[in-house]
């Protein structure tokens, strides 16, 4: 086989075609597990955070400094905060904010909700 030969093969076999198929019906599925995946990741997270955030904004809210309990970017929260009196004096703050995150993926239509709880003393 002479050099232009071997070069003209390498080109037509450069230019098939073949596996585009087989490689889309690979993709596809793949593509949706990853997504699936980073939807759970992003939840594992997203609680965690919530929850450190809600305790942080009670205990600020319980030191007479206001603060907001929904601070994730992204996510749609409602919030409560309730003072329950003690009966020594001061009361107990509880803030409760339910967060829900938007589905990324086919598998998890539904996408998250969560709540989250934070407890403080105001004296």
């Amino acid at each position: 086989m002479s050099d232009s030969e071997a070069k003209r093969k390498w080109l037509r076999d450069l230019q098939a075609e073949d596996g585009n198929v087989e490689s889309a019906l690979v993709l596809i599925p793949l593509m949706i597990l990853f997504l699936t995946v980073a939807q759970i990741g992003l939840a594992a997270y997203s609680r965690t955070t919530a929850g450190e955030l809600s305790q942080g904004a009670v205990a600020y809210s319980a030191m007479g400094i206001p603060q907001s309990l929904s601070t994730q970017s992204g996510s749609k929260s409602t919030q409560t905060l309730i003072a329950l009196p003690l009966p020594g004096g001061g009361s107990i703050l509880v803030g409760q904010e339910e967060t829900r995150l938007p589905s990324i993926t086919p598998l998890l239509p539904a996408g998250d909700n969560f709540d989250s709880t934070g407890i403080a003393v105001q004296e």
